[in-house]
C-alpha cells in the first residue's frame, strides 16, 4: 500500500513541475501580469488606452507609470497594449470617440462591475462623431476641456504664484514691426470666423499665415511660430473653428505664453479660463469697427497695451498634461460611487454649441 501511495506521489510531482512549467514560461505575458496583480499588486491601477487619440496611441498623455511620478497619488500605470492584462482586469479604459468604431471586434468582449469606462474628447462637439444610440450607459466618466467633466483635460491651464516676470519696455513695444498677425490652416470654420477676419481687416492690417493665409511657417514648428509672432507682432487672433462650451485650444495658451495679446473669439468664459485682463474678447463690443478702434488704441498706447502683460507677475500659464494624469490616478484610488452616462451625446452636444444665426451678435455687424 506504502508503495502505491509514494508511486502516485512521484507520478504527481512531475505533472505539477509540468502544469508550473507551462504556465509561467509558456503562458503569456498577459496572463503570468494578471496573476501577479490579483495575488500582490492590488494597490496598483491600471489604465488601458483603447483606440488612439489623433492618431497617437498614448492619448498624448504617455504611458508607463514614469508619467504619474510627480503626482501626490502616483500608483497608477498607462498603456495601450490591450494584452497587457485580460481586458475585464483593468481599472480604467480610455476611448476616444472619433477613433472608436461601434462593432463587435472594436469593443471590449468582457467587462468588470468595477471598470471604469472614460469618454475623452478634445475636439468640439461640432466635430464630433455622434453615437447617442450606441453609447447609452457605456461611459461612466468623462474627460474633457468642458468644466464640467469628471477629469478636466484642457488645452491650457493657468495658476496663481510668484514669478520673477519682467515687463517689456515701450521702446521694445515700439519695436514690433505690425499689429495683428492670425495662423490658421482650418478655412470655412463653423464659427464663421473667416467672416469676422474679413471684416475686421477693413479697419487694420491682418497679416494670415496658414493655409488660409499668404504667410508661411512651418507646421511642423508649432513653437517656432508662436516665437515668430511674438517677436513680429502685438496682437494674435485666437479665434476658435467652433462656438462650443468651454472650448478654447492650444492656441490661445501659446500666445499667453509670450508677450503678444490675444484677441480671442469662442464659446468660452474666458474669465474662467484665462488669467485676468489677460485677453481681448471680441464678443464685448457691439461691432467690429468698435473692436479696431480699441485695437488701435492700445497699439498707439504702449503704456496701455502692457496693461495686458501685468498678470505675469502673479500668474503662470502652462499645457501640461500632469494635472489630467494626476488628477485621473487620484480619482481611481477614491471610493468609486457607481455612475454612468445614459447618454454620452446629450451631455455632449445638447445646447452646448452655437452656429448660424445664434452666433455671438458681432459676426453680423
Amino acid at each position: 500500500m506504502m508503495r502505491r501511495g509514494l508511486f502516485l506521489v512521484l507520478s504527481v510531482i512531475p505533472c505539477v513541475l509540468l502544469i508550473q512549467y507551462y504556465y509561467y514560461i509558456l503562458t503569456p505575458a498577459a496572463f503570468k501580469k494578471s496573476d501577479v496583480r490579483s495575488a500582490q499588486n492590488l494597490q496598483i491601477k491600471n489604465i488601458l488606452y483603447w483606440t488612439k487619440m489623433f492618431g497617437r496611441k498614448d492619448f498624448n498623455l504617455g504611458q508607463g507609470s514614469e508619467v504619474f511620478q510627480d503626482c501626490e497619488v502616483n500608483n497608477c500605470y498607462a498603456t495601450s497594449q490591450k494584452n497587457y492584462l485580460p481586458v475585464d482586469q483593468f481599472d480604467a479604459i480610455v476611448f476616444h470617440p472619433n477613433e472608436f468604431s461601434w462593432n463587435d471586434m472594436d469593443i471590449p468582449q468582457n467587462r468588470s462591475r468595477d471598470q471604469i469606462y472614460i469618454y475623452s474628447n478634445q475636439e468640439s462637439p461640432m466635430n464630433t462623431k455622434q453615437r447617442a444610440l450606441e453609447a447609452r450607459g457605456f461611459y461612466n466618466w468623462t474627460m474633457t476641456y468642458r468644466l464640467d467633466s469628471d477629469i478636466l483635460r484642457p488645452y491650457g491651464y493657468y495658476q496663481k504664484t510668484t514669478t520673477q516676470y519682467k515687463t517689456p519696455t515701450v521702446e521694445e513695444v515700439k519695436q514690433k514691426p505690425h499689429a495683428v498677425a492670425w495662423m490658421v490652416s482650418h478655412c470655412g470654420a463653423y464659427s464663421k470666423r473667416d467672416d469676422l477676419y474679413r471684416n475686421l481687416s477693413k479697419y487694420i492690417p491682418i497679416h494670415v499665415y496658414g493655409s488660409c493665409g499668404d504667410r508661411y511657417c512651418p507646421k511642423d514648428d508649432f513653437e517656432g511660430c508662436y516665437d515668430l509672432l511674438a517677436q513680429n507682432y502685438k496682437f494674435y487672433l485666437s479665434f476658435e473653428n467652433s462656438i462650443c462650451l468651454d472650448y478654447v485650444t492650444e492656441k490661445l495658451y501659446a500666445a499667453l505664453m509670450r508677450n503678444i495679446v490675444p484677441i480671442v473669439y469662442g464659446g468660452a468664459d474666458y474669465r474662467k479660463i484665462a488669467p485676468p485682463n489677460s485677453v481681448i474678447d471680441v464678443t464685448r463690443f457691439n461691432s467690429v469697427e468698435e473692436l479696431a478702434e480699441y485695437i488701435k488704441e492700445l497699439d498707439g498706447n504702449p503704456e496701455k497695451y502692457l496693461s495686458y502683460f501685468e498678470w505675469k507677475k502673479t500668474y503662470v500659464v502652462g499645457r501640461s498634461n500632469k494635472p489630467t494624469l494626476c488628477t485621473l490616478c487620484k480619482k481611481l484610488n477614491e471610493p468609486i460611487a457607481r455612475k454612468s452616462y445614459d447618454n454620452i451625446d446629450k451631455w455632449w452636444v445638447e445646447g452646448t454649441c452655437r452656429f448660424d444665426n445664434k452666433l455671438p451678435k458681432i459676426i453680423f455687424t
